[in-house]
C-alpha cells in the first residue's frame, strides 16, 4: 500500500493481478475507509482482511459497508497475533468474520520467546513513505540508530551525529546479495549480546511489568521530516 501514490491505485492495482482471488488489506490507514474504497471497486473480489484493532467490531461495520455496495459474497478475514482462545471469543460473539490467518502462535512455541515484526515502507525510489493515520504514525527514511550510554537515537541515516559516546548500531550486512563481512558465530553473538545487556542499569533488565521503559529519542531532522510529509499530505 505504501509503495502507491493513494490505498485505491494499491487496491486498484491488486485487483488487476489476483482477480477473483483479490484479498485487500484494509487496515493500512483507516480501516473503514479502506473497507469503502474495496467495495467501490466492486467485483472480482475474494474479500479483505483486518489485521488490527476491534477484531469483532470492525468485522461488523465492514461487513455492513460490503454488504451495502451489494458484495454480500465478499468474505471477510482476520489475522493479527491469533490464537485459539482469540478466535474462539470471536466467534462466540456472532462476529462475521470467514476465515482466520493464524502465524506467530501457530509457528512459535508459547514457552518460547517470539519477537513480532511489522515492515513498514519508508522510502522507495528517492520518495519518502510514512503513515499519518492517528495511532499509526510511522517514521520515514532509511534509518541509523545511536546508542548513548543512557538512551538510544534514531536519526535518518545520510544524519552525522558527532556526540561524543554516540555508537551506531546499524551497519550493512548484505548488498547486492553478497556478504559483505563473515557473520559471528554463535559464541561471539552470544557474548556480545551478553556484554550489551550487562551494561544496562537494573531498572530496564527486570522482567516484571513495572520495568522501566527504555529511553529513545528522535532527532531533530526526522521529526522535522515527518512534519513536512504531514504538511504536504
Amino acid at each position: 500500500m505504501l509503495a502507491f501514490p493513494s490505498e485505491r491505485e494499491a487496491q486498484r492495482r491488486l485487483q488487476e493481478l489476483l482477480g477473483p482471488d483479490t484479498v485487500y488489506l484494509i487496515d493500512t490507514y483507516d480501516t473503514l475507509e479502506g473497507a469503502r474504497i474495496a467495495a467501490s471497486l466492486g467485483r472480482p473480489l475474494w474479500g479483505v482482511r483486518l489485521d488490527s484493532g476491534d477484531l469483532i467490531e470492525l468485522s461488523r461495520a465492514v461487513r455492513r459497508i460490503l454488504d451495502e455496495a451489494g458484495l454480500v459474497e465478499a468474505k471477510i478475514m482476520a489475522s493479527g497475533d491469533l490464537n485459539e482462545y482469540k478466535i474462539a471469543e470471536i466467534v462466540a460473539a456472532g462476529a462475521p468474520i470467514d476465515a482466520f490467518g493464524v502465524g506467530t502462535e501457530l509457528a512459535t512455541s508459547s514457552d518460547a520467546p517470539a519477537l513480532g515484526g511489522i515492515y513498514k515502507l519508508v522510502e522507495i525510489e528517492g520518495r519518502y513513505t510514512a503513515k499519518l493515520s492517528p495511532g499509526k504514525v510511522t517514521f520515514p527514511g532509511a534509518k541509523q540508530i545511536y546508542r548513548f550510554p543512557d538512551h538510544d537515537l534514531v536519526a535518518l541515516a545520510n544524519e552525522r551525529v558527532g556526540a561524543t559516546g554516540a555508537e551506531p548500531l546499524l551497519r550493512p550486512v548484505i548488498f547486492h546479495g553478497r556478504l559483505l563481512e563473515p557473520l559471528p558465530d554463535a559464541g561471539a553473538a552470544r557474548s556480545r549480546a551478553a556484554e550489551s545487556l550487562g551494561r544496562l542499569p537494573e531498572a530496564w533488565r527486570r522482567l516484571v511489568e513495572t520495568a522501566a521503559p527504555y529511553p529513545v529519542e528522535h532527532s531533530p531532522e526526522l521529526k522535522a521530516l515527518v512534519e513536512s510529509l504531514r504538511q504536504s499530505a
